[in-house]
């Protein structure tokens, strides 16, 4: 890194320090974030701090480390919240990784949390980006160098290999590329009939989609191909609303979501139990 980027990070990292000062009454308590966690029926996560009435929020990414979120709103577009110390978080504020108030959003970290893959329009037309964490904070943001980009793509997720799955909007279609040499020099469709929004687990053995206005999960076969999509069930798919934009909590524990059944058809993040992976993979299994 070169000495100017060193100083803009630094005069990043002064201005959100003055920011989280001047902000300290509306610090927040990790107990208010994380309260009451879900069992098998989803709760509104956050309420009031991420999930705010008649507003929509989606995507939600917690760091490997659990001491940082990203998530997306309306207007705003990709916002971001950060422990500050003990168990206190900073207000959600812009994120602004390419530091020129660009539209950003939809961000998820790598599974060791040293990258963070988000998309942003140039000319109105999406792309991916990502930034490198440094001692200091998230390095200024780079578009992706990768035939990925050469449609309008959103939505990056990647397993423990590296391996990204992402939505193509040229045709609306899951689509992966492998890290290979430190690049993602080609891309394939991922093997899925439909959806888009993917989050891929670590393992790579499953994937969490939405599509026709439900959120679907497929497991890897022994051969390497994806079993047929299957609906979540009831508890998390409803017949009044469009479920969509699944991901997983680091843990594993909690499949997060949106829901579009706030004020004026807009969407709140839920969160759930993840239990309901394991007793869709141990009913497959069976047959």
């Amino acid at each position: 890194m070169d000495k100017g980027q060193i100083m803009k990070n630094l005069t990043y990292s002064l201005i959100a320090f003055v920011g989280f000062s001047f902000l300290g009454h509306a610090q927040i308590n990790s107990s208010i974030i994380f309260e009451n966690p879900p069992d098998s029926i989803p709760k509104i996560f956050a309420k009031g701090i991420i999930s705010i009435h008649d507003r929509y929020e989606y995507g939600l990414a917690i760091s490997p480390n659990n001491d940082e979120l990203f998530f997306t709103s309306e207007k705003q577009g990709l916002m971001v919240m950060r422990k500050l110390k003990d168990e206190i978080w900073s207000n959600p504020m812009v994120a602004n990784l390419r530091g020129n108030a660009s539209w950003e959003f939809e961000a998820f970290y790598s599974t060791d949390g040293t990258k963070l893959y988000f998309s942003s329009d140039i000319n109105d037309t999406s792309y991916l980006w990502y930034s490198e964490k440094s001692a200091i904070g998230w390095d200024s943001a780079v578009l992706l160098d990768s035939p990925v980009n050469n449609t309008p793509v959103f939505w990056a997720t990647l397993s423990k290999t590296g391996t990204m799955y992402y939505t193509n909007l040229s045709n609306f279609q899951i689509y992966k590329s492998s890290l290979i040499d430190g690049h993602y020099k080609e891309t394939e469709k991922g093997g899925l009939r439909f959806g888009v929004h993917p989050f891929i687990s670590p393992n790579e053995d499953f994937v969490l989609f939405n599509g026709r206005g439900d959120i679907f999960i497929a497991f890897k076969k022994a051969d390497g191909q994806w079993t047929d999509p299957i609906i979540l069930g009831n508890q998390i798919n409803t017949l009044e609303y469009n479920e969509t934009c699944p991901s997983l909590s680091p843990d594993g524990k909690y499949i997060f979501f949106s829901r579009y059944n706030d004020n004026n058809g807009k969407s709140d993040i839920y969160w759930v139990s993840s239990n309901v992976i394991e007793k869709i993979r141990k009913k497959i299994a069976a047959f």
